[in-house]
């Protein structure tokens, strides 16, 4: 194999989806529906759970199975959560296009640049939830450059990958 055929399977410019604006609205239902639904109920019944706990006899087999289901309460919790992360990462819609993406990416273990134009907030939310999708399934030891930029009165959106490892 080439040296070029290597470098362009490490560097690389991606298609990404795009993600249209009555999709990032359903997602952003979606995503508050569950925080202010399902994960609220399940954080109540957790605080429930460890008042309940206070009455409690001092009896250890009691006392554990409390504490368990506590962490599979907490577990729930958790993974409510991350299901709204990924419907659409509340970073997205509080502080913008290169915060959430940073966010994402941490959570992911990838390293990423992201350098954006000035886009209103639709653009912003559209090009985020494409990325963030897209980081979903990057390996962890993959650097990406993002950069969305105004394009003939469109956004364009270019993600780079350079994997640490060839093939």
């Amino acid at each position: 194999m080439s040296p070029i055929t290597r470098w362009w399977r490490r560097v690389r410019p991606l298609r990404l989806r795009p993600v249209d604006p009555t999709t990032c609205a359903l997602r952003r239902g979606l995503e508050r529906e569950l925080n202010d639904g399902p994960a609220q109920r399940v954080a109540a019944l957790a605080v429930e759970l460890g008042l309940l706990s206070v009455d409690l006899p001092d009896d250890p087999a009691l006392t554990g199975r409390v504490a368990e289901l506590q962490g599979g309460l907490a577990a729930v919790l958790a993974e409510l959560r991350e299901i709204g992360g990924v419907l659409f990462p509340p970073v997205l819609a509080s502080d913008g296009l290169e915060p959430a993406l940073h966010a994402v990416a941490e959570r992911r273990g990838v390293a990423i640049a992201v350098h954006s134009d000035l886009v209103d907030q639709a653009t912003a939310h559209a090009a985020g939830l494409a990325v963030a999708d897209h980081l979903r399934s990057v390996p962890r030891d993959t650097q990406v450059a993002v950069r969305v930029r105004r394009h003939r009165g469109t956004a364009r959106v270019d993600v780079t990958e350079e994997r640490g490892q060839c093939g």
